[in-house]
């Protein structure tokens, strides 16, 4: 038995035992569906984040940024970090509010209506289970490339990790073990990175290196990044573009937003989403010169999506490689448990609705829903279906671009009706599926600012205008939509609001120091390299 294998088990095994002790402390429904709503800042950060990144942040991402965009991700991620501020002020502290247990719940107490609930429910369960497969998928290969164990064996055991802390303890234990995992892969990334930027020739000398280095992508370095054979514009708008459905899909999502429905107040929700943003720009960054320094090492990887898979086994200590693999992987299990949790709560709740008496029976019911949707799970990623890139495609940002417009319409809208909001989510799915089809299978040139996204967002927007022309609210959503805007007393504390303010002045210091870094480490370096003063 090798160290992978031994860090792999040994890493199972405590996120294993932390599920069955949170487990413990689960009494009621509340505690199993929202933690018991007092989830504190570092829970609702860390749950946020590893479920973002996932295994796609270190795989497919950084393949993206060794060959040759960096900078367009650097761009991306900065956009859609905004996500997690306007999200949580514009959105998620007014769902809170309405003490929900799921989101298509709130739409459902939003807009009185069960129509809206169950397809809610529906677009919550098709696009975040084919997320859930895909991320299984994910961490299965990585398993196999540290333990040498089959996919099969591999995908039994994260599924077994998984579904074992998820079924037992819920919303408590994904909001735990996801912290943990978090925290883990952070610290193992960082330490890791040292290796890999000394072996290239140190981090202060990256950029001079890469720009003498006739390896380096074309574009790397730029402002623009690797073109691709395609135009400035259209590299820069892509980044920009996806960005932005990106920062709505992180300010909407039921994995993401959802979260603000356990916070212990509204304030925890300002202050985990300016953590979000730090960790989306910093630690992102951090991550992306590490995938470009291996190209001072090893250029033109045939599989780039393994680059930093490959500087764990050939560029670091192994106990270091140990860590850092591990840590890849606590982001994929951090992402499949929540997926299989938001999954399996808005079957059991939303789309089933079966009514009890007692709590506990509830809470074994959506049990079974999680060990049966597990299953379903495990089951395809079993057949290893070639389609199942395919079904990625449409859950990406499905969510987003059905109830983007409904969701902030829910709570700054007076005109927007049940049926408005209906015709809404029904356009805005079937608009980004038809259309997304049209492009991946048919070649139809749909970018930019026609991209299904923002097609399907346009319909939805206007469906939702024309589905409200003469109809009235009913008394029952005037009354939920005036309680939403009333701020409850238990969040006029003047001492939370100095805190928050700290949060706010440390993103603008933020801002300064990220900024000055990049201008002296890369700008000015990048320049000179070239023979051209910036200063001149």
């Amino acid at each position: 038995m090798n160290s992978y294998i031994i860090g792999v088990l040994l890493s199972m095994l405590v996120y294993l035992v932390v599920g069955v002790y949170v487990g413990r402390k689960v009494k009621n429904i509340n505690d199993y569906y929202v933690s018991g709503r007092n989830a504190t800042t570092i829970f609702i950060s860390g749950t946020m984040f590893a479920s973002m990144l996932s295994t796609n942040g270190f795989m497919g991402d950084t393949a993206y940024a060794y060959n040759g965009n960096i900078t367009t991700l650097v761009l991306l991620n900065t956009i859609c970090a905004c996500g997690y501020i306007i999200g949580g002020l514009y959105f998620g502290r007014y769902i809170r509010r309405s003490k929900a247990n799921t989101m298509p719940t709130y739409f459902w107490q939003r807009f009185n209506s069960t129509r809206i609930r169950k397809f809610a429910g529906i677009i919550t369960v098709v696009s975040l289970s084919a997320y859930l497969l895909s991320v299984l998928q994910g961490t299965a290969i990585l398993m196999v490339c540290m333990t040498g164990f089959s996919k099969e064996t591999c995908l039994l055991l994260a599924w077994t990790c998984i579904v074992f802390f998820t079924l037992y303890s819920g919303s408590k234990g994904v909001l735990v073990t996801d912290t943990i995992m978090c925290i883990f892969f952070l610290v193992a990334t960082i330490i890791a990175g040292q290796y890999i930027f000394n072996a290239s020739g140190g981090i202060s000398n990256l950029i001079t290196n890469l720009v003498n280095n006739p390896n380096t992508p074309d574009g790397l370095l730029s402002f623009h990044g690797n073109t691709n054979g395609k135009s400035t514009f259209d590299i820069l708008f892509y980044g920009f573009t996806m960005g932005i459905i990106w920062m709505i899909t992180v300010a909407v999502s039921p994995w993401q937003a959802g979260r603000n429905l356990m916070v212990k107040n509204e304030h925890i929700i300002f202050r985990a989403g300016t953590i979000g943003v730090l960790l989306s720009v910093f630690f992102l960054l951090y991550l992306y010169l590490m995938a470009i320094s291996v190209i001072q090492i090893n250029p033109n990887m045939q599989e780039p999506e393994r680059v930093i898979i490959w500087a764990a086994f050939e560029v670091m200590p192994e106990l270091i490689g140990v860590l850092l693999l591990t840590g890849i992987m606590a982001a994929g299990l951090s992402s499949a448990s929540t997926f299989l949790s938001v999954v399996s709560f808005c079957t059991s709740s939303d789309i089933l609705d079966m009514k009890f008496k007692k709590d506990s029976s509830k809470i074994n019911f959506t049990r079974l829903i999680v060990f049966i949707v597990s299953l379903i799970a495990l089951g395809l990623a079993y057949l290893d279906l070639s389609s199942i890139r395919i079904i990625a495609w449409f859950a990406s940002t499905i969510i987003a671009a059905s109830w983007g417009y409904v969701a902030f319409a829910s709570v700054w809208s007076k005109k927007l009706t049940e049926k408005g909001a209906y015709y809404s989510m029904l356009g805005g799915f079937f608009i980004f599926f038809i259309t997304k089809i049209l492009k991946e299978m048919f070649n139809l040139p749909l970018d930019n600012i026609f991209d299904p996204f923002f097609l399907a967002i346009f319909g939805s927007a206007t469906l939702g205008v024309f589905g409200s022309y003469k109809e009235r609210r009913t008394k029952n959503e005037v009354d939920f939509f005036n309680n939403l805007h009333k701020i409850p007393s238990s969040e006029t504390i003047l001492s939370e609001y100095k805190k928050d303010r700290i949060f706010g002045w440390t993103l603008i210091i933020a801002g300064f120091v990220i900024s000055s870094f990049l201008i002296k480490y890369w700008a000015i370096p990048y320049n000179e390299a070239l023979g051209i003063s910036i200063f001149k």
